[in-house]
């Protein structure tokens, strides 16, 4: 009898750890990104979701984009907060002006994985090596000007993400002493009315430019729109993303030569496997998590499998 008794207490007791050890549910997630006009956003948030409705077929995913209005922002992550999330991915406007909401965030008990730049109050950021990204894309634009000729450096919202890739192609041209930057400043928006409006501005500064560096593909489609309208024919545009407009651009004739490729989905994806990893105690991965980019240029275009590929 006493036998009997001690086993069926050892079976209770493995039965509630087991139980106590089983991740919960997924039911919400919330992913706010700084502007869904951004297809690389809107990629990321793809492939978030498409992680989430894995786990569970059923959750309610829900995306919003604050445009990089900071206070829009504060209130989708308290939106989350009510909403009882799950997890939340933040694309942040602002590297620290989100903390206090973030924090209270987690205080909840909501885990928070920051996506694409630094934010401050996240546990986990998940995001593209970009420093490496803007050293590639420009050592590839010097070379292609054999190491002489003036660089433009068309720079966009001060977030990690674009600091980290400015400051990578600053540290590439240091090993180019013929080339002449002409500028780093400026801000793009990063957009293509953005790049288009930095590019009418350099014109007119400056009466020769060779290559133009700018933090994103919408800059340097921008970039481009100007630089054709104006028959600057032997200009040289890199940019940041991959993206599918740049995918085009490089198969057709045009002055946009490289871009490094990120994995947007990707991102997006590790951004939901972080969050559950942190909820459910299950050894996550904490602070800043790169993710390689590759060069696409007009020569390996043909076999890129960018964002679209399935």
């Amino acid at each position: 009898m006493k036998k009997t008794v001690l086993m069926l207490a050892v079976l209770v007791s493995c039965a509630t750890v087991h139980a106590g050890d089983s991740p919960r549910k997924l039911d919400v997630v919330g992913v706010s990104v700084s502007s869904l006009a951004n297809p690389y956003f809107s990629a990321l948030a793809r492939g978030a979701q498409a992680r989430a409705e894995e786990i569970n077929p059923r959750v309610r995913v829900i995306v919003t984009s604050a445009e990089y209005d900071v206070p829009a922002q504060v209130r989708e992550i308290e939106r989350f907060v009510s909403e009882r999330a799950d997890l939340i991915l933040i694309a942040a406007s602002h590297s620290t002006a989100l903390a206090s909401a973030l924090r209270r965030a987690r205080d909840a008990g909501i885990p928070v994985v920051a996506v694409d730049v630094d934010t401050e109050g996240a546990e986990v950021m998940i995001q593209s090596d970009n420093r490496s990204a803007g050293e590639s894309v420009c050592r590839y634009l010097a070379g292609r000007l054999n190491g002489k000729g003036n660089f433009i450096i068309q720079n966009g919202p001060q977030v990690s993400s674009v600091t980290d890739r400015v400051a990578g192609c600053r540290a590439a041209l240091k090993d180019f002493p013929n080339i002449r930057l002409l500028t780093d400043t400026g801000d793009g928006l990063a957009s293509p009315w953005g790049g288009s409006h930095l590019m009418e501005e350099h014109v007119q500064r400056f009466p020769q430019i060779d290559a133009i560096f700018a933090i994103n593909d919408r800059q340097a489609l921008g970039a481009e729109t100007v630089a054709v309208r104006r028959g600057m024919r032997k200009l040289l545009i890199g940019g940041v993303d991959g993206s599918p407009e740049v995918e085009d651009a490089l198969k057709r004739p045009g002055l946009i030569v490289v871009s490094a490729a990120q994995s947007p989905e990707e991102i997006g994806r590790r951004g939901v496997d972080s969050g559950l990893a942190l909820r459910d105690g299950r050894g996550a991965e904490r602070g800043r998590i790169l993710l390689q980019t590759n060069l696409v240029t007009r020569d390996n275009v043909a076999k890129y499998q960018g964002w679209n590929a399935r």
